[in-house]
C-alpha cells in the first residue's frame, strides 16, 4: 500500500524530463512512474491519465503531479488520485474556459518561442530553451531541447465541470524565476490549493531544483501513506 508519484510533464515535452527527480525519489524509496502523454488532442491527453490512474489506484494509494499544460489534462481525469502537486501548472476552476485564461497565463516572452506547423501541431523553437531552462544545467537543458515533441493537443475551450483536484489535497509549486508562464498567475492558482510553496527557480524544477522538489513529494508520498494507514 505504500503511495507511487505519478508525474505528468508539460507541453511539447515527454516523461523523461521527470529523470533527475524520480533518480533521488528512488535513494529515499519512493516509488515514482512517468506517462508520455500522447498530443493527439486534449481529450486523448485526458484519458491517458485517466488510465494511468485508474490502473495504479487498484493497489496503492497515487499522488499526482502536474507540470505546466499537464495540469490540464490532471484537472479533468485525475479523478481517484489521493493527493495532487501542481508544478507552474494549469489549475482552472470549475467553470473557467481554459483557453479563455490563456492570455493572463503565458508570459510574453514565450509567446515568440513557438509556431505552428503545416499540419497545425505547435513546435518549439530554438528560442525556446532559453525561456524554459533559464536556470538549469545546460547540459540538461540541451537534451531536453533535443526531445521537445510536436503537440496537436489544445488547451480546451469548454470549461471542466468537475476539477479533480477538488476531490484530494492539493499543493501548487510557484516558479519565481519562471519566464514560461507569469508568476502572478501562477500564485493565483496556487491560492485554490490545500498548500502553496514557492521555489525559486524557473520554469523546469526536475531540472533547476531537483532536490528541492524530490523532497516535497517524499513528504507527500508519507502524507498519503498515513492517511491510508489511518
Amino acid at each position: 500500500m505504500d503511495p507511487l508519484i505519478l508525474f505528468v510533464h508539460g507541453a511539447n515535452h515527454d516523461g523523461w524530463c521527470w529523470a533527475p527527480v524520480l533518480e533521488r525519489l528512488d535513494r529515499v524509496g519512493v516509488a515514482g512512474r512517468a506517462i508520455d502523454l500522447p498530443f493527439t488532442s486534449f481529450e486523448d491527453d485526458t484519458a491517458a491519465v485517466r488510465e494511468a490512474v485508474r490502473e495504479i489506484a487498484r493497489a496503492r494509494p497515487v499522488v499526482l503531479v502536474a507540470h505546466s499544460y499537464g495540469g490540464l489534462p490532471v484537472t479533468a481525469g485525475g479523478q481517484g488520485a489521493d493527493r495532487f502537486v501542481f508544478v507552474a501548472a494549469r489549475m482552472p476552476p470549475a467553470g473557467e474556459s481554459a483557453a479563455a485564461h490563456t492570455p493572463r497565463w503565458s508570459h510574453p516572452e514565450f509567446r515568440t518561442a513557438w509556431d505552428t506547423g503545416e499540419d497545425g501541431a505547435v513546435i518549439l523553437r530554438e528560442e525556446a530553451r532559453e525561456v524554459l531552462y533559464s536556470h538549469s544545467p545546460p547540459n540538461m537543458a540541451e537534451l531536453a531541447a533535443q526531445r521537445w515533441r510536436p503537440m496537436a493537443s489544445r488547451v480546451p475551450r469548454t470549461p471542466i465541470i468537475e476539477p479533480a483536484w477538488r476531490s484530494a489535497p492539493s499543493v501548487y509549486v510557484v516558479c519565481t524565476k519562471d519566464r514560461t508562464v507569469r508568476v502572478e498567475a501562477q500564485r493565483e492558482c496556487a491560492a485554490r490549493a490545500t498548500e502553496s510553496i514557492e521555489v525559486d527557480c524557473d520554469h523546469s524544477p526536475f531540472f533547476s531544483a531537483p532536490d528541492r522538489l524530490a523532497a516535497l513529494l517524499a513528504e507527500q508520498a508519507a502524507h498519503a501513506a498515513r492517511t491510508v494507514r489511518t
